[in-house]
Parts: structure tokens; sequence; C-alpha cells
């Protein structure tokens, strides 16, 4: 091998250096969550969605569930009482809005 394109030992340890150091730096978080945020969700009619409970089963108590304004995982009052605790929300793993009383093959309880 020629040896202008040889490494020098010194020069591999800095290289050497430099990628561990630069390995070692955090993931941004910004990165993380922007591809998060992009996972696609399941279609209501793949995973049997109905807008009526079943054998006491529903959306509104499901931990992938979204109560208007709140987080997964509160239920259907998600923090508030009256008319709002019946509104659609969301969910974590299926598209559209998601009425509480509904319910499909996802459901898993709190």
């Amino acid at each position: 091998m020629d040896k202008a394109k040889r490494f020098s030992r010194r020069a591999w340890l800095k290289l050497a250096a430099l990628t561990a150091a630069v390995s070692a730096l955090p993931f941004p978080r910004s990165l993380a969550s922007a591809s998060a945020t992009k996972t696609p969700k399941a279609s209501k009619a793949s995973v049997h969605y109905e807008d009526t409970p079943k054998d006491g089963k529903m959306c509104g108590m499901c931990k992938y569930y979204i109560p208007p304004g709140g987080h997964a995982g509160q239920g259907m009052m998600g923090g508030t009482m009256g008319p709002a605790m019946m509104a659609p929300g969301t969910c974590q793993l299926v598209e559209g809005k998601i009425s509480p009383r509904g319910y499909c093959i996802l459901y898993t309880p709190i």
C-alpha cells in the first residue's frame, strides 16, 4: 500500500476519539418526537371500530383513548366533568374522532 494513503496511528486514534465523542452526544428530543408523531394510525374498519360499547368495554376506559384536551390513559373524564366528558376524542392507535362509548379490537383497559 502507498505510504501517502495510510493512516498513522496518531491520526487513527484521533479519528476514533472523535467518532466516540460524536456518538456519545444525546439524540435531540425534537427529532425523536417528530418521528414519533408520524407513525401511521390504523383505520377504523381495520380494527372493527363501533360507536357502541361491547361487553362493558368502551374506548373511554381504554389506555389509548385521548379525551378532548386530555392525555391518553386518563379515561373518559380526562379531568373534566359534565357534557364535555362524552364529547368525541381521539386515539393513539386509530385515526379520526373516537366516541368515548365506542369499541374496537385494540381495547386495553387502563
